[in-house]
């Protein structure tokens, strides 16, 4: 772990992948910052599932996502292969949300509480322009806009098909965008930023027909069409970035990723495969808190 120059003050970031279900691995993470009291974080950066994964950490509500990735994520209700064979949405993430208010709702006064002291940005994609948006949510922020900015930066079009709108902004998921946002917690002042992956850090994504398959899908939103298309570009020059990074000696950068790929993929339904990445994360975390706190 490099050291940042004495004469800088640590202004640490907390910077959270996305990845679908893959998301379990950091929830394990984020479970042990809390159960080591690890908290002390100027800032908080998170994409698709993770900013998911870092609302409950937030609001310090330990096991929580742990419970919504192993039960309320695998009810039929929420994914369904046929459903999106016949048109409607891979993932239903309108049901997701009504029923995570309902069963599971985020501890909103103990959230923003947190927030008066330290900032989130959640990150989705303006669908007209393919630009990343960053949401700072803060103690002020109405609820309703919180759950619609967690939902957008989720709501990737190959799975959900509809835009989401914030502040009458049409939006979907961050990641096609900007899914590792190490650049913009650079620029809002942060010098010590902490990197949760889903992916190994060594992980490049290739072209893939299906890309192409659902760019030609989603023709009629040029901007997210092309992303869709250089997905694989995206993601690896946001990879080859978070490397750069660490060579910098004005920044310190720490990822904490999978040692080897996880059981889990985007999809998964499979509740041991769950478990299983979720302690893998678990025990990476409390490793590293124990160097952090």
């Amino acid at each position: 772990m490099q050291q940042v120059a004495q004469s800088s003050p640590i202004k640490r970031a907390l910077v959270v992948e996305g990845g679908g279900m893959r998301g379990i691995f950091t929830a394990g993470i984020l479970d042990a910052f809390l159960d080591k009291r690890l908290s002390a974080f100027d800032g908080y950066y998170g994409v698709s599932s993770g900013a998911l994964n870092l609302s409950s950490f937030i609001a310090g509500q330990r096991g929580r996502n742990l419970d919504i990735y192993t039960n309320l994520c695998l009810e039929s209700e929420f994914i369904s292969l046929l459903r999106h064979i016949r048109g409607g949405d891979l993932f239903d993430l309108d049901w997701f949300f009504q029923k995570l208010s309902q069963q599971n709702a985020l501890n909103f006064p103990r959230f923003k509480k947190k927030l008066n002291q330290q900032s989130f940005t959640v990150v989705s994609t303006c669908i007209d322009t393919g630009k990343p948006v960053y949401h700072s949510i803060d103690s002020n922020t109405p609820n309703e806009v919180i759950n619609d900015a967690l939902k957008a930066s989720s709501a990737l079009p190959m799975i959900y098909r509809k835009p989401v709108f914030v502040n009458n902004q049409a939006l979907t998921d961050g990641s096609l965008s900007d899914p590792l946002p190490i650049q913009k917690a650079i620029d809002d002042g942060h010098n010590q930023i902490i990197v949760l992956r889903t992916r190994q850090a060594s992980f490049r994504k290739h072209s893939a027909t299906g890309s192409r398959i659902y760019a030609w899908k989603n023709r009629q939103m040029p901007a997210v069409s092309m992303l869709i298309k250089e997905q694989n570009t995206i993601y690896n020059q946001a990879a080859d970035f978070a490397e750069s990074v660490a060579q910098d000696k004005s920044v310190q950068l720490v990822h904490i990723s999978p040692l080897k790929p996880l059981n889990t993929s985007r999809g998964t339904r499979h509740r041991n495969h769950l478990f299983s990445d979720y302690h893998s994360g678990y025990t990476l975390g409390y490793s590293l808190a124990e160097q952090l706190t």
